[in-house]
């Protein structure tokens, strides 16, 4: 019995951490926000995260493609967003959390869409 309650404990440890460790936004620099302007390479309306992955152009002309990680497609929705909102080919301008290691990418914040739309994290755009 005691061998058994004990199993059952670590496993509710080792998936309570594992869950922890996948929603710690510790790898955001979220004192910082950065807005990027590209081109839509891909969406991705998913969960447990949707992404957008965008090409961006340096001053020099050279060609990155940033990763911008977002909440999961129930949530988009109620915020507007719909499986279509954003498409390849389509110029958006994203402020994110940018990453701690200084590569390309972020937590999303907001978007303005080709349209002059902007839609934010929450509903209501406030964070």
């Amino acid at each position: 019995m005691t061998k058994l309650l004990l199993g059952s404990l670590c496993a509710t440890l080792l998936a309570a951490s594992a869950a922890l460790a996948h929603h710690s936004p510790v790898v955001f620099d979220r004192t910082k926000t950065v807005t990027i302007t590209g081109v839509v390479t891909e969406f991705k309306w998913s969960s447990p995260h949707s992404w957008i992955h965008v090409d961006v152009t340096d001053e020099n002309g050279k060609v990155s493609n940033w990763g911008v990680e977002m909440n999961p497609a129930s949530m988009l929705a109620r915020g507007g967003w719909r499986s279509t909102t954003v498409q390849p080919g389509d110029k958006v301008s994203i402020t994110v959390y940018p990453l701690r290691n200084d590569e390309k990418g972020g937590q999303y914040i907001s978007i303005t869409l080709p349209d002059g739309r902007v839609l934010g994290e929450k509903p209501d755009g406030v964070l």
